[in-house]
């Protein structure tokens, strides 16, 4: 069993972002060549040790049964989201709630789905968002998207 390097993982807790469980600092998971500005090394997220393997395997199990289905494109076709060909990185898309396949993404394309919400909402507030500064009218918007 390889034992875990602690050095300078700071002292205190941190409440777990998928199990609300306040626990030691050790029960998390860090970096370990990035750091912050005072030497101490960089959380890598805020999933406690227990939550990252339950969901490492159940998306592992997801991918798994995915692909059978869905096999990954071959190098150099073109994303299902901006249409730019990928040549590596295949990200596979999925409905968190569901589980549902919804596409092969480029990874830009899936980080920035999941960065922005990853639901219609988050999508049609990004939209708005946009819409404000080049301000075409909401016919052609819909009309984009019924295509």
């Amino acid at each position: 069993m390889i034992k875990r390097d602690l050095n300078k993982i700071p002292k205190g807790t941190c409440v777990c972002s998928v199990c609300n469980v306040e626990q030691d600092n050790l029960e998390y998971q860090w970096y370990k060549t990035r750091f912050t500005s005072n030497g101490y090394r960089l959380r890598v997220n805020t999933n406690c040790k227990d939550c990252s393997k339950r969901i490492s395997k159940e998306l592992r199990k997801l991918k798994k049964k995915l692909t059978a289905s869905h096999p990954q494109p071959k190098y150099g076709e073109p994303c299902d989201l901006c249409g730019n060909p990928v040549y590596k990185n295949w990200q596979l898309d999925h409905c968190h709630d569901t589980g549902e396949f919804r596409g092969w993404l480029c990874k830009g394309c899936n980080t920035g789905l999941g960065s922005i919400g990853d639901t219609f909402e988050s999508v049609v507030n990004a939209l708005k968002y946009i819409n404000r500064f080049e301000d075409k009218p909401v016919n052609d918007i819909v009309k984009l998207i019924s295509e």
